[in-house]
């Protein structure tokens, strides 16, 4: 099962388990990310981020997903939250009681609403060739950044140091392959 499904499966799960204040955060790099409800409730009662909508291989429908500079972390929690570290990945906060007023309904509601007003991402096929580095941490074709920051948070995030030197070759070609691809 692949991580992201992992992820907006045990989200689900809290949220039906009645965890709706917890803003669930996980490290992706350099980035921090949130999926599914935590986006909603980062967007709703935080801050208006950009946000994405894709498919993601191996989830039967579009999951919204927001990001953000890990090094921006403490200006987006309000005060009175809750932090959990989980792990040095995953990092839950629960927003304050006074924050949200709503049912567990009408915020379902609202989280269904915006979720399905999303446009969907569109991916950009074809910068990765099938199974060329599945152990070297790079993603999938439609995860494939496309933006010369993102390729770059791709270089500082990725662990040369852990890897052999083939997985270090095979991620400078992608990514010699995805910068040709902007130019």
């Amino acid at each position: 099962m692949s991580v992201t499904k992992e992820l907006i499966e045990k989200e689900k799960d809290l949220v039906q388990a009645g965890q709706v204040r917890d803003l669930h955060l996980h490290r992706e790099g350099t980035f921090i990310r949130a999926y599914g409800w935590s986006a909603w409730l980062a967007c709703k009662y935080l801050h208006d981020f950009k946000v994405n909508k894709r498919t993601f291989k191996g989830i039967d429908e579009p999951v919204a997903y927001i990001g953000f500079p890990e090094t921006s972390l403490e200006k987006w929690i309000p005060e009175g939250a809750v932090q959990r570290l989980e792990n040095e990945k995953y990092l839950v906060v629960t927003l304050p009681e006074l924050m949200i007023t709503d049912t567990y309904e009408t915020m379902a509601a609202a989280y269904n609403e915006w979720k399905n007003a999303l446009p969907l991402t569109e991916s950009n096929p074809g910068l990765r060739k099938k199974g060329s580095s599945k152990d070297v941490g790079m993603p999938e074709a439609d995860d494939a950044p496309v933006t010369l920051t993102a390729i770059m948070q791709r270089v500082l995030a990725f662990p040369i140091e852990s890897k052999s030197p083939l997985e270090s070759v095979v991620f400078l070609s992608e990514i010699k392959e995805r910068l040709a691809a902007l130019i």
